[in-house]
């Protein structure tokens, strides 16, 4: 009926709808991408969901999911990158990954030496060195601070030259962690569960 009286009302709404979706689309893509900017990830994006209005599931989910993304790729690219970088003849570039491996078995060594203090001290003889490892990158990438998270954790765990698939297993459960505190610090308990 309206078409017969208003035929531009009809093209209007359509418009109106496709522009209002595209600003939706928007939102979600802005989200994505902060979700995987490293340090910022999805620990961080979830509060710009909040005040974009995103549901607090919607926003926990894709949070989580974009956040976990870079994972993999830093896993598995970033010793390969690492040695090609010794291999250029750039001689900053190849200093850079000499002091990265360097600094990186310091902070190894440094957290071995440390066997007998704090919950390394009371878990010693009861787990595994490999198990503190995975441990303490769980608690690393779950503590929702600026420096930590799924970029940070998978570069150590590539470094510290942990298994893989553990280690992506802690880091996934660790990021499941951080964005939970996140979205219950930003909308709330009542509004996630």
């Amino acid at each position: 009926m309206m078409n017969r009286f208003f035929p531009g009302c009809t093209r209007l709404l359509e418009a109106a709808g496709a522009a209002a979706a595209s600003s939706e689309l928007g939102k979600v893509l802005i989200a994505v991408l902060l979700s995987m900017v490293p340090t910022f990830e999805g620990r961080y994006a979830i509060t710009v969901m909040w005040g974009m209005g995103m549901p607090a599931g919607f926003a926990y989910v894709l949070a989580v999911v974009c956040s976990t993304l870079p994972m993999p790729f830093i896993l598995l690219l970033l010793r390969p990158v690492l040695d090609w970088f010794y291999t250029l003849p750039i001689r900053p570039v190849r200093k850079f990954a000499a002091w990265l491996e360097r600094r990186s078995e310091r902070k190894r060594r440094k957290m071995h030496a440390n066997r007998g203090k704090g919950i390394r001290g009371y878990l010693a003889g009861k787990v595994s060195e490999e198990t503190l490892e995975l441990l303490g990158l769980y608690i690393f990438v779950a503590l929702p601070l600026p420096g930590t998270g799924c970029w940070t954790g998978s570069a150590i765990a590539t470094l510290f030259e942990m298994p893989r698939g553990k280690a992506a297993v802690a880091i996934l459960l660790g990021n499941v962690t951080a964005c939970a505190i996140m979205a219950v610090a930003t909308y709330g308990a009542a509004s996630i569960f």
